[in-house]
């Protein structure tokens, strides 16, 4: 027997019944928004961590390398709506992986996994800066050659790993390779890319968190929102010195 929706079921099957049916339709309405959820989670990390992001015009080595660890490696565009525009293209590699593609170029591994990312700026607005938020079990912060601009700055600033440009990545052109190593594989991350004046803050990056694995779905929504309270914790910091 098919019945009408809402309250019309209690009025079909008796007040008591249909106040079990009641509790039994709560249950699993919230059963099935747990698992929604949960599957939204897991797709962001599989969408943001995955290989075959949709690539640009200026997308460089780092994009979909086929010598990635676990095939971490893509593309993440940004805009601001202003001026500040572009991608950051991503990779982790293992030390030896990278050391096979990139020995001599700058950058030595100071562990067993190297977190590497490129930044593309395509906007009237130059990029002065990006900085990956929230990490832990993070070393060996620098940048290797593969790109147009080198940063002028490159170190960890609390829990952040920041590289600064002193005079900018204009327009058409890309950073160096910019990179730092740890023993944590990746979840996604929250990223920073600063111009004069402009700045924006974006995710879809991979970092270190220190876990030795890929969260569970319903831990991810946990770490995302430390990770906003540790951005906020740092602009305050920011803004008070």
């Amino acid at each position: 027997m098919r019945y009408p929706l809402g309250a019309g079921i209690a009025s079909c099957l008796g007040p008591s019944q249909g106040d079990a049916d009641r509790r039994r339709h709560a249950a699993a309405k919230g059963d099935n928004m747990r698992g929604i959820r949960s599957a939204a989670i897991a797709t962001l990390v599989a969408s943001t961590l995955a290989l075959g992001t949709a690539s640009t015009s200026l997308a460089g080595v780092l994009n979909g390398h086929g010598d990635a660890f676990n095939a971490i490696a893509g593309t993440v565009p940004f805009n601001n709506g202003t001026g500040l525009s572009g991608t950051v293209d991503y990779a982790v590699f293992t030390s030896a992986a990278f050391n096979s593609n990139f020995a001599g170029l700058g950058y030595v591994p100071g562990d067993s996994l190297v977190y590497t990312f490129q930044v593309f700026s395509q906007g009237s607005v130059a990029v002065t800066g990006f900085e990956l938020l929230a990490l832990s079990d993070a070393n060996t912060i620098g940048s290797f050659d593969i790109g147009d601009v080198p940063p002028t700055s490159s170190a960890f600033v609390g829990l952040d790993a920041q590289w600064l440009f002193a005079a900018g990545i204009p327009g058409g052109q890309s950073s160096w390779g910019l990179a730092f190593s740890s023993s944590v594989e990746p979840i996604v991350a929250f990223f920073e890319i600063l111009g004069a004046p402009e700045a924006l803050l974006a995710a879809g990056l991979p970092k270190p968190f220190g876990v030795a694995d890929v969260p569970e779905p319903n831990a991810v929504g946990a770490i995302l929102a430390a990770a906003l309270a540790g951005l906020g914790w740092s602009r305050r910091r920011r803004r008070a010195s």
